[in-house]
């Protein structure tokens, strides 16, 4: 299930606090290899602001595809 966030400062503090979190688990592991690192955030259309580890280019060719 997804989380939404209603403001973009609140989506972008959630964002900083996930990728230290994933930061911390792949120091702790002694690799990255295999985590989804969330890298940005976007807005859906119900207005909320959800995080994602898609990249924006990889979602724009999905789209027009």
């Amino acid at each position: 299930m997804k989380r939404g966030f209603v403001s973009e400062r609140d989506a972008g503090k959630a964002l900083g606090r996930a990728q230290a979190k994933r930061s911390r688990q792949g120091t702790a592991r002694g690799t990255m290899r295999g985590l989804k690192v969330e890298g940005r955030y976007y807005e859906c259309g119900f207005g909320y602001f959800h995080l994602t580890s898609e990249s924006r280019a990889s979602y724009e060719n999905r789209l027009n595809a």
